[in-house]
């Protein structure tokens, strides 16, 4: 397929970011770096499954988490076409779950390691009606009146990628921070982009990401899991939009408000699990290996061995169906 690899589709984002992982930690420094005002001295990238506790609770699987020496936990989301509506939550849900995380079990409180939760927004934020141009935000727990900060544990930093390009400024102008976003923006592999293009023949750490990114172009395994994931992105904004209108009618019906809430939830996760699995099913006929099926569509590892059993077993089972639907007819 032709399809292009954009840095905006959060599978292409979170691959650039893993395809090499020597690269890749280079990438994480830097980009680090140009949006928190720390020193980084080592990158570790770690697992991006983060299982929560009991029962109903919702597992999240990450983009690109890293621990950071010194030490610092930090988590970048590449968020296209989302519900804005939802990111000041998901933003707090994830960084207080990555807080939780088993490893900082039984440290003292003062021994936790802070979270720093980075949203990539390629869309626009509601906006600071004083300051229109705002394109970073960095939030952590503040009194209200005085703003003292509570605790640096947590920070939560929200960026607005398509605010900062349609500042417009010119090319000596921009930031560290704000070149970044021009290149997860903007970039191309025909860099038909100026700016973009600028910055992959002008800056190393720009050269080494297009670098990447030319190597899974031309990886037809990679541009097929990355084309798969946008389609499925479509189809789960369709199904989340279904969900609704289903969950209202049945809000209806059952004429509570939980009912809307209820059916709304179970519409929109039932039609993307369905989704991922459909697509993991679709992956492991094509043979792709477990690594990129799993990272493409985001379905566990369990999730991943019982669709192979079910494939293997696909052949038996309609045959045994057939025999119990004559059984059943008799």
């Amino acid at each position: 397929s032709n399809y292009k690899l954009r840095c905006t589709n959060d599978f292409v984002f979170k691959s650039l970011m893993t395809y090499d992982p020597e690269i890749g930690k280079r990438l994480v420094k830097d980009l680090t770096e140009s949006i928190r005002d720390y020193v980084v001295d080592k990158v570790d990238l770690t697992s991006t499954e983060l299982l929560t506790e009991g029962f109903q609770a919702k597992d999240i699987r990450l983009d690109i988490c890293a621990r950071l020496t010194p030490d610092r936990l930090i988590d970048f989301e590449m968020q296209c076409g989302s519900n804005k509506m939802e990111i000041p939550n998901r933003s707090a849900y994830y960084a207080a779950t990555l807080v939780n995380r088993p490893d900082n079990k039984g440290l003292a409180y003062t021994a936790l390691t802070p979270v720093d939760q980075l949203f990539l927004l390629d869309f626009d934020f509601p906006a600071k009606a004083d300051q229109p141009e705002k394109a970073i935000h960095v939030y952590q727990l503040a009194e209200i009146l005085d703003h003292d900060i509570l605790t640096n544990l947590i920070s939560v930093v929200i960026i607005e990628m398509k605010k900062i390009i349609q500042m417009n400024h010119s090319y000596e102008e921009l930031s560290r921070a704000e070149k970044w976003c021009w290149f997860l923006e903007r970039y191309d592999e025909e860099h038909s982009d100026s700016v973009a293009a600028r910055l992959v023949e002008e800056d190393e750490i720009f050269k080494e990401a297009d670098r990447v990114m030319k190597r899974m172009s031309s990886d037809p395994a990679m541009r097929d899991a990355a084309f798969e994931h946008n389609r499925r992105m479509m189809d789960m904004a369709q199904l989340r939009y279904e969900g609704k209108r289903e969950g209202l009618a049945e809000g209806r019906e059952e004429g509570r408000a939980e009912g809307i809430e209820q059916g709304i939830e179970r519409g929109i996760e039932q039609g993307v699990e369905k989704q991922r699995l459909e697509t993991a099913r679709e992956m492991l006929r094509n043979h792709c290996n477990d690594q990129l099926i799993q990272l493409c569509t985001k379905i566990s590892l369990q999730q991943l061995e019982q669709l192979k059993k079910e494939i293997v077993s696909g052949f038996n089972q309609t045959e045994d169906y057939s025999e119990q639907s004559h059984l059943a007819s008799d």
